[in-house]
């Protein structure tokens, strides 16, 4: 799935969380997106669920508008 977030600023906090996992593989693709690769038949819904908690976090927190995109191919 590739994330689009807006802000440069989120990027890092993003990658943290899919390198603690051990089905992602994560690339940063440019300086507001990354590339998620979900390994094995793992639920793509799982991870789906946490970056929209983090991008809300990080919306919210930053006064700015939920402005983020993520494709996962199922859309």
């Amino acid at each position: 799935m590739r994330i689009h977030v807006g802000k440069s600023e989120l990027v890092p906090e993003l990658i943290r969380y899919f390198e603690r996992h051990s089905d992602c593989v994560v690339v940063q693709v440019g300086e507001t997106e990354i590339e998620v690769s979900l390994l094995g038949s793992y639920r793509h819904d799982k991870h789906e669920v946490a970056v929209e908690q983090l991008l809300a976090k990080f919306w919210l927190s930053d006064g700015g508008p939920l402005e983020p995109h993520v494709t996962n191919g199922h859309n």
